[in-house]
């Protein structure tokens, strides 16, 4: 059998050198430091920020199945996509305000 001089798949720093800026910079930062936009309403506090979606508490319902207009932004970073909704919690806060948490995946901007 011949020697393998290369490996088909890439060293382990060629591969991570594939991943986009943007998954890069969203897993480099924390989400106090993001706002999030769903419409034009402004997200109470953002929990979770991952290169495939996010969790975040926000005043009203949107509804499970639902896909939004969706805006990020934080240093260093920006993006508008598309956000499908696949949880929306009710969570009730001392003082009998009461907020919805949000959890989703991200789409293709699509014009």
């Amino acid at each position: 059998m011949a020697d393998r001089t290369s490996d088909p798949h890439g060293t382990p720093t060629e591969r991570s050198k594939r991943n986009t800026d943007a998954t890069r910079a969203v897993s480099r930062v924390k989400p106090e430091q993001c706002e999030i936009k769903v419409r034009w309403e402004k997200a109470r506090r953002v929990i979770q920020v991952s290169p495939t979606g996010a969790r975040f508490d926000f005043d009203s319902a949107l509804k499970v199945g639902t896909r939004y207009p969706f805006s990020l932004s934080g240093p260093g970073l920006s993006l508008s996509t598309t956000f499908e909704v696949r949880r929306c919690q009710v969570t009730v806060e001392p003082g009998g305000g009461r907020s919805f948490r949000i959890e989703g995946r991200f789409y293709p901007y699509v014009e």
